[in-house]
């Protein structure tokens, strides 16, 4: 006869001990999908936090359970979850977001009816009924889990959440694509700075520059106007407020040097990608809220019946220095119904909750970056 489970009993507790023992191995073993992955978008893996110290994964089994019938489908439970967390990692680009990132994730195993996802400050809780587990061999298989997420169901049904979880996904397709895109304007960026420290032998990328006794820097000739010439040809001046040109051309050539140096430190810098990101989503949010729609119906004939729906999800962010960096072409809906005859019925729905985003938000994370590194080096 197969004993229930209880946290005295030292079979059981040897099981726990293998669980967290396969729960970081398997964690571990991602790491490397995780780096060649992020290496593939020049994102090097000391920028980058290991599974198993990113993410915790816990079990906690019903009281009075048999567990030997169930040990497999836990293992198999377990692998779900840590490859889902490998596409999480891979999603942020192994950085943490502000709101709806992952910290915990505990499987549960109880006596109840049915699946239930359910995600609360940071931890997903993962409910599985467990004679489903015992008599049905079955489990929450990671297409299934990222579904789930995907969807949102991992949120209360009621929630206002739910409605814009598009919005907020942290690995969702809006804030993927916004990741993408910067990073490519990123990297263009860094190549340039790199063709200058290769041009003006400044391979070091060093801050510190070398200078003859009139404190100029013989090999950096011309550096200073390729320089200026370089920035303000890649970043929005007027998003600045200041003239660049003339602040740079005050400056020696070690300055200059310096600037360049911490300007591409900045730009590597993924955490301020991710808060501009999420700026950014937030914005975009508040500029459909304030798109302008105009509904013009004239109806002709015996019975007329009309329905305009329009239907709007409100998020509120706090006003932050980066949101000058997004900018939003907003949408403007002209609506126009013209019906003539004895029965006229219309129905129009002008839903916002998934716009095409792409062509209509613009982040400057290059301006944003530059802005940081002028203030660093106290020239602005």
């Amino acid at each position: 006869m197969t004993k229930p489970f209880s946290p005295n009993n030292p079979a059981h507790t040897t099981f726990l001990e293998e669980f967290t023992s396969h729960t970081a191995d398997a964690l571990h073993h991602q790491n490397q999908a995780v780096s060649e992955s992020l290496n593939r978008r020049q994102i090097p893996s000391s920028q980058v936090r290991p599974l198993e110290e990113a993410y915790h994964v816990s079990l906690k089994l019903g009281d009075n359970l048999p567990l030997n019938p169930i040990k497999k489908q836990i293992l198999q439970q377990l692998d779900a979850v840590v490859y889902f967390l490998r596409d999480f990692h891979i999603g942020v680009l192994g950085q943490h977001t502000s709101i709806f990132h992952l910290y915990d994730v505990e499987i549960q195993v109880e006596s109840n009816l049915r699946y239930q996802v359910t995600f609360e400050s940071g931890k997903l809780l993962i409910q599985i009924p467990y004679w489903q587990m015992a008599v049905l061999d079955r489990y929450l298989p990671y297409q299934t889990l990222k579904y789930y997420w995907r969807r949102g169901k991992h949120l209360p049904r009621f929630s206002p959440i739910r409605k814009v979880w598009w919005l907020v996904d942290p690995i969702g397709e809006l804030r993927s694509n916004l990741r993408s895109t910067l990073l490519v304007a990123i990297q263009k960026q860094i190549l340039g700075i790199d063709q200058l420290f290769v041009k003006f032998n400044l391979l070091d990328n060093s801050q510190q520059t070398h200078r003859d006794a009139q404190g100029n820097n013989p090999d950096k000739t011309g550096l200073k106007n390729n320089a200026i010439a370089f920035l303000k040809g890649t970043v929005k001046e007027e998003k600045l407020g200041v003239n660049l040109e003339l602040i740079l051309k005050n400056q020696d050539d070690g300055t200059i040097a310096q600037l360049l140096a911490v300007y591409k430190k900045n730009l590597a810098d993924l955490d301020q990608l991710e808060e501009l990101v999420e700026t950014g989503a937030f914005i975009l949010q508040e500029k459909l809220n304030e798109e302008e729609s105009q509904v013009d119906v004239k109806m002709f004939g015996f019975v007329n019946v009309g329905n305009y729906h329009r239907i709007d999800v409100t998020v509120n962010v706090s006003k932050g220095y980066l949101k000058k960096y997004v900018d939003v072409i907003p949408r403007k809906s002209k609506i126009k119904a013209r019906q003539f005859g004895f029965v006229n019925v219309y129905t129009i729905d002008d839903i916002t909750v998934k716009p095409n985003f792409h062509g209509a938000l613009t982040l400057n994370f290059e301006t944003a970056a530059l802005e940081k590194a002028l203030k660093e080096l106290d020239l602005v």
